[in-house]
């Protein structure tokens, strides 16, 4: 079985239907409504092909050890100018958004604040990240071209929510979060970069981007 598993046309037939074919199905047939629940399945499906295709000494796992002052620093260095480029677009470009879910929905954001990463990043980091650099290697052999393909189909996987906002920003994001994993190879590192962005875009008022019940053009 890991044999199989681990041929190229499995990998490629893999990669196919979980980092395009899952987010065309959810653009065109599945109501969103099941995306959390096809999020952590695809990320279930990841959890166990990793634990049977990388021998125990070999897997990386949360690495919690990586979370420490030196790779924190650089990750909030980038996310301060990256916070007010957030609040002078909106509230330049979009002022009736600028904190609007904040000021008109305040008890559900703040169980936006501990729900997104719970129930949203990490399955989206196992799947973009800890299993999509171990199991694609062979198919993208430098680090450039994995974090550039990581990031481009974390971007991509976005276009369910029928704008272009959603899907620009998380190619940002996700180039920001693949140079941190491949760094670090810290599950911990990239849930919290994730997790931190993500809470600061609903906290400004662009949540609305990456919502399933506000699908369709902005």
């Amino acid at each position: 079985m890991k044999r199989i598993i681990n041929t190229r046309p499995y990998l490629y037939l893999e990669l196919a239907l979980l980092m395009l074919g899952l987010p065309l199905a959810l653009y065109a047939v599945i109501p969103l409504r099941y995306l959390l629940p096809l999020l952590w399945i695809g990320a279930l499906y990841c959890h166990v092909v990793y634990r049977a295709v990388v021998d125990l000494p070999e897997r990386v796992g949360w690495n919690r050890a990586a979370v420490n002052w030196a790779n924190l620093k650089p990750m909030l260095m980038r996310f301060v100018p990256s916070a007010v480029a957030m609040v002078a677009l909106t509230y330049y470009f979009k002022p009736d958004m600028f904190l609007s879910f904040i000021r008109d929905r305040p008890a559900f954001w703040a169980l936006v604040m501990v729900a997104y990463p719970l129930l949203s990043v990490i399955a989206q980091e196992i799947i973009f990240r800890s299993f999509f650099f171990q199991r694609y290697k062979k198919i993208f052999p430098t680090p450039l071209l994995m974090i550039l393909a990581s990031a481009i189909l974390f971007g991509a996987a976005h276009l369910i929510f029928q704008n272009w906002v959603a899907p620009l920003m998380c190619l940002i994001g996700g180039l920001f979060f693949a140079q941190t994993y491949h760094k670090t190879r810290s599950l911990w590192l990239v849930v919290i970069e994730h997790a931190l962005y993500g809470d600061f875009l609903f906290t400004v008022g662009l949540g609305r981007y990456f919502f399933h019940g506000a699908v369709g053009p902005q």
